[in-house]
């Protein structure tokens, strides 16, 4: 069996965001019944809404490797998953974004360092950094497992 597994950012879609160049390849393994699972840093809702435009409905894989979603009755077969989040069964790997933002905080408070993570930051303040619309940043603030971050000197 043939399954492609893409990264998105820079890989399926150019610096832009766009993924028009794919669109042919796309529409082939679409249409060939070949999946496309995308591995990304991206987030669950992120992810989702690549999928819903291209028109693919195979598992994919969030927040940098973090967990895979497979969409319920994917499979004609059972096998474990971790719970049951809307139409997904989760595999997770990583840990729960809250503790992570817990240890974010410790380390913080420990180190001396300014360390600012997306959710100290608003949607516009994302926006601007990371060079997104308010609605692709409003969608990377809703983390599930990773945190991305900055660090300088100073708090």
């Amino acid at each position: 069996m043939i399954v492609v597994f893409t990264d998105l950012d820079e890989t399926l879609l150019d610096e832009n965001y766009s993924y028009e160049a794919a669109k042919p390849a796309l529409n082939f393994l679409v249409h060939s019944n070949i999946p496309i699972i995308f591995c990304s840093c991206e987030t669950m809702v992120e992810i989702e809404v690549y999928r819903e435009e291209m028109g693919i409905k195979d598992p994919f894989i969030s927040e940098n490797g973090a967990a895979l979603f497979i969409p319920s009755g994917y499979f004609n077969f059972s096998f474990e998953y971790t719970r049951r989040r809307g139409r997904y069964l989760i595999i997770e790997f990583g840990t729960g974004y809250s503790v992570l933002r817990d240890k974010l905080e410790g380390i913080r408070k420990r180190s001396g360092f300014k360390i600012v993570g997306f959710g100290d930051m608003s949607a516009e303040e994302i926006a601007k950094d990371c060079g997104l619309s308010l609605k692709d940043a409003k969608l990377a603030k809703k983390r599930d497992y990773d945190e991305a971050f900055r660090i300088s000197r100073g708090r």
